[in-house]
């Protein structure tokens, strides 16, 4: 693994998912990041961009959002900030999996995956924006 960082500002639009990703596995093959863990933050951020799309903003026209990603110490950190509407993931319980499909509540499996996909999630609001940090140890 290589240490370096990039920082990319996308529209908030969910076509810009797919040049994220390209951007990362970019990032990771240029890093030398092994292919399960960019995989993995991959997801994550799939499932975090959707989200700011769907959820943050009630037109998102105009809205960018920025990714910062590091790979430092053996751990592949990323940034994502975006203006929309405050949303801690990290308020977001659990959902019951064990429930029968038809009786569970709409919502919270994309949390539930960011959170076991990644070693650790962080959020903060801060300059009136969300700033959730996404930590991957490089295996």
């Amino acid at each position: 693994m290589h240490e370096g960082s990039i920082t990319v500002r996308l529209p908030v639009d969910l076509r810009e998912i797919e040049r994220l990703n390209r951007i990362v596995r970019q990032f990771g093959d240029l890093h030398e990041i092994p292919s399960r863990t960019l995989y993995a933050v991959n997801l994550a951020l799939d499932e975090v961009v959707t989200n700011i799309v769907r959820h943050g903003f009630d037109d998102p026209a105009g809205q960018l959002l920025e990714a910062h990603i590091l790979a430092e110490k053996g751990e592949l950190t990323t940034v994502v900030t975006d203006p929309g509407r405050r949303f801690d993931p990290m308020d977001v319980p659990p959902p019951d999996l064990t429930a029968p499909l038809a009786e569970r509540s709409l919502g919270g499996l994309g949390v539930h995956l960011v959170r076991n996909l990644m070693d650790r999630v962080e959020y903060r609001r801060e300059n009136e924006k969300n700033v959730l940090t996404l930590h991957k140890r490089i295996r």
